[in-house]
């Protein structure tokens, strides 16, 4: 499930990598491998403007196909029939408008000794949620938390809390929010609604420091690296294509992502760090930087698709734009160095 919102916000989206092949169906081997649905939904006043898509690659998600797009009334059961020619089973949407029950309150297990609970919040609009105040007892910046939700004894939900940019989470004494989700689907006689289980525990699993120590399991420290390291090459790749870029007075959004679909991401010798930093039990973190390339990647050619698309006229001066991101791009590559 996925909480609709008004235009006033960025849509949010989910993707879903367990999905069925029709009967028959061989996957084409000139084409990228399928490994994910995408659904993306926004309401527009009346109904739900709703965009499913593909992501493809070898190695996470390189490229994203469109499949089709949908308005979708309350209440109103939708099949997205276009997944066969992908071939694919169809699935189906639903927009739904009812009030789930409020989750039970979590039990906690923390695995640190830097990271203390504040106060934990049980919601259930839009959906079942805890809303987790945690406060950072170390002396240095928290740049990524590890945390887990177990719903009635099954791992639901796992992820590594960080930042945009890689700022920090916490910086020593401060505290921050997350809001986790603890949705689940509940049958009914003729379908299913989103529900929440009857026991929950967050489990607090590790935190990275600035300097990729970290208190904790170190299995998310290794996880965290591999994501620097991707982002430092992103970052750098990056900044050369802009500065590039703002060099041409004809600057267009059109031809920046031409060059940008044009651009390879790959380790140089000088740039291999060779070890992990956090852990000899690590794997070395220069051979997954494609993940994170991969990642940075979509999600800008998605905003250049945002700023290329809207009519009448683009929604941005696009040389500020690009000037800004510039900007905040030399302040991230300074934290990932």
């Amino acid at each position: 499930y996925i909480s609709v919102r008004g235009p006033e916000v960025t849509p949010r989206w989910i993707w879903a990598a367990r999905f069925a092949r029709l009967p028959g169906a061989q996957p084409n081997q000139d084409e990228l491998p399928i490994q994910a649905i995408r659904v993306e939904s926004q309401f527009n006043g009346e109904t739900a403007d709703v965009k499913v898509s593909l992501f493809r690659g070898h190695n996470g998600f390189e490229r994203e196909d469109p499949v089709a797009a949908y308005h979708i009334g309350l209440d109103e059961k939708t099949t997205i029939t276009e997944l066969k020619s992908f071939g694919l089973v169809p699935i189906d949407l639903t927009l739904l408008k009812n009030v789930p029950p409020l989750p039970p309150p979590p039990v906690f297990e923390n695995h640190t000794l830097s990271v203390a609970v504040v106060s934990v919040e049980s919601n259930n609009l839009p959906l079942p949620t805890y809303k987790l105040t945690v406060h950072n007892q170390s002396n240095k910046n928290v740049r990524a938390l590890r945390i887990e939700i177990v719903s009635d004894g099954r791992t639901r939900a796992s992820l590594l809390w960080q930042n945009s940019f890689d700022q920090p989470v916490m910086e020593p004494g401060g505290t921050a929010e997350r809001v986790l989700p603890v949705t689940v689907a509940q049958k009914t006689a003729t379908d299913y609604v989103p529900g929440t289980a009857t026991h929950n525990t967050i489990v607090i699993r590790t935190a990275v420091f600035d300097d990729l120590t970290f208190d904790g399991d170190e299995q998310a420290a290794c996880q965290y690296e591999k994501f620097v390291v991707g982002r430092r090459l992103w970052v750098k790749r990056m900044l050369r294509l802009i500065e590039s870029e703002l060099a041409n007075q004809a600057l267009s959004p059109a031809d920046f992502k031409e060059n940008l679909l044009a651009l390879t991401f790959k380790l140089e010798d000088s740039e291999k760090t060779g070890y992990s930093r956090v852990s000899p039990k690590c794997d070395n973190p220069d051979s997954s930087v494609d993940i994170s390339t991969q990642t940075q990647k979509l999600e800008l050619l998605r905003e250049l698709d945002r700023i290329i698309t809207t009519r009448p006229s683009p929604p941005v001066n696009f040389r500020a734009w690009l000037e800004t991101r510039r900007e905040n791009y030399k302040a991230w590559l300074a934290r990932l160095q």
